[in-house]
């Protein structure tokens, strides 16, 4: 029978297997969104040439700092990620995880922070393709015209 671990929030239980499992799948979409920001500044650096054109520079200079903050975010949430897990494996392997609420208030807190973070991001990816997408739709339109 696997211990359940009240989460103090929500009302629900959770064990050490599904907290461990929470903090892999953060680690998994924070590396996720690395590899995307990468593909990102790929993206906003090919069209660069179009985004100037369309008097776009400062909107493209606010979305490459942007993507620049949320990439050093990222690098700090995956060092605490495995800070969390280190924890994590020390309270279950001296098994004081069920008497321990600071470190479940510190797992909702942190679950908190990411869910903000990936929120952020996904808004800024929406933002980089509407402007990515409207300046292609504006380069084809010229294409057809000439």
């Amino acid at each position: 029978m696997k211990n359940k671990i009240n989460k103090d929030w929500y009302g629900k239980h959770k064990s050490n297997e599904e907290l461990h499992y929470a903090s892999m799948q953060w680690k998994s979409e924070v590396k996720f969104i690395e590899d995307e920001m990468v593909f990102l500044e790929h993206l906003l650096g090919s069209n660069y040439i179009d985004f100037l054109h369309d008097g776009l520079y400062k909107k493209i200079e606010s979305l490459v700092n942007k993507i620049s903050i949320e990439k050093k975010s990222g690098k700090t949430y995956l060092k605490m990620i495995e800070e969390h897990e280190m924890v994590l494996s020390d309270l279950i392997s001296t098994k004081s995880m069920i008497d321990n609420k600071t470190f479940l208030l510190k797992h909702y807190d942190l679950q908190e922070e990411l869910e903000n973070y990936f929120y952020d991001y996904k808004e800024l990816k929406k933002n980089i393709f509407n402007i990515v997408e409207k300046v292609m739709r504006e380069k084809k339109v010229k294409k057809l015209i000439t």
